[in-house]
């Protein structure tokens, strides 16, 4: 069976027609975080040869993982960039006896507010989902001998691989483009970088770094409130997620908590070594202590650029679900959604579109489906 984990997939299917009023915006970014929006490539969609150039780098740069990877010699690191593909979309691939795929549609290239620089920091994400390591989707596992070579990271954690490991890499020779977005920064986010790194080039990589991550956190959001038509409030600098999981949260979660993800992995001076998958050993790809022991040399255990607790939860906690039972339908102030609870994503909600209600079925499966006119 593939095991397919998309970034975001976002087709006008998702619309529930003309009729439905635009996502309202309820708080535009600071001043301290507005973004440039020149003729640089920072501020425009990448070119197809660009994003060529980005893909075929970023596979480079961990071919040698998959080389290595169990058993050695057998998987090769590829990218596809689909022209055919009419849904604008990027993901990771992995499956038995095919290579490790990162994969996006040219439709990705072109969705509002992409960015070059939101590009590569998405496709390092689904570099991420590959080789970022602990945690992982546990809650998908189905390689018990661990021929796959790899079990897909978390989503957030593939996030903060794509900040902490894979940005730096492929833009530490970029000097002059990394000074330019560092002098964008407002004071206060320049002092972070320079509080974790005691060189300029770090400092203005990181600094490069949190600009490209308020463009994806915007993108997310934007994103979000396309699909579920609700108000857009975009993540910033100064409001981050203080909620605090019982659980590891290995799906999506809030756009906050995720920005708040990628401006952690920016912050965090402890980078990957060598070419192993962090943690991954037996049993693979479910929690084990020795697996969250053995990635802890790859992370920042305490400070700013550690894992954010409005997802990670260290020990291995699980949620509780037995009050909760099978899917509940739950309507709060005329949003029908649908209520779920699961060992490592706690309890949580999935909304339906504004042109959908949440009803049970002959089967008492709770499900969203169209209103009745």
């Amino acid at each position: 069976m593939k095991r397919k984990f998309a970034l975001l997939v976002f087709a006008a299917s998702c619309s529930s027609g003309a009729s439905e009023p635009p996502p309202a915006i309820v708080d535009e970014p600071s001043t301290i975080e507005a973004l440039q929006t020149g003729d640089d490539a920072r501020s425009r969609p990448p070119t197809q040869e660009e994003a060529e150039a980005i893909l075929t780098r970023i596979v480079a740069f961990y071919q040698g993982h998959a080389a290595a990877a169990n058993p050695a010699g057998t998987h090769e690191l590829v990218w596809v960039l689909n022209p055919n593909d009419e849904s604008p979309n990027a993901h990771a691939e992995l499956e038995p006896g095919e290579d490790w795929e990162i994969y996006a549609s040219t439709k990705w290239l072109t969705i509002e507010s992409m960015t070059t620089e939101v590009f590569a920091l998405t496709l390092c994400h689904e570099a991420g989902h590959l080789v970022g390591g602990f945690p992982f989707k546990t809650n998908q596992r189905s390689d018990s001998e661990g021929a796959l070579g790899t079990t897909m990271a978390a989503e957030q954690q593939a996030d903060y691989f794509a900040t902490k490991d894979c940005l730096p890499r492929l833009w530490t020779d970029e000097s002059e483009v990394n000074a330019a977005a560092f002098a964008e920064l407002g004071s206060s986010e320049r002092e972070r970088c320079e509080a974790e790194y005691g060189d300029l080039a770090s400092q203005q990589i990181c600094g490069r770094i949190l600009l490209a991550s308020l463009q994806t956190g915007r993108l997310y959001e934007e994103q979000y409130a396309a699909q579920f038509l609700t108000e857009i409030v975009y993540p910033r600098f100064d409001t981050p997620d203080t909620t605090e999981t019982t659980s590891t949260r290995e799906g999506r979660v809030q756009s906050q908590c995720r920005f708040d993800t990628l401006v952690a992995g920016a912050l965090c001076n402890v980078k990957a070594t060598g070419t192993g998958i962090p943690g991954w050993m037996p049993p693979y790809g479910e929690y084990s202590p020795a697996s969250e022991e053995a990635a802890r040399a790859s992370a920042c255990q305490t400070g700013p650029g550690a894992q954010p607790k409005c997802w990670y939860h260290p020990g291995g906690a699980t949620a509780d679900c037995s009050p909760f039972g099978a899917p509940e339908c739950v309507v709060d102030n005329g949003q029908h959604s649908i209520r779920y609870c699961d060992a490592t994503d706690g309890v949580y909600l999935f909304p339906c579109l504004l042109s959908q209600v949440c009803e049970k079925d002959a089967d008492g499966i709770a499900d969203c489906v169209p209103a009745e006119e």
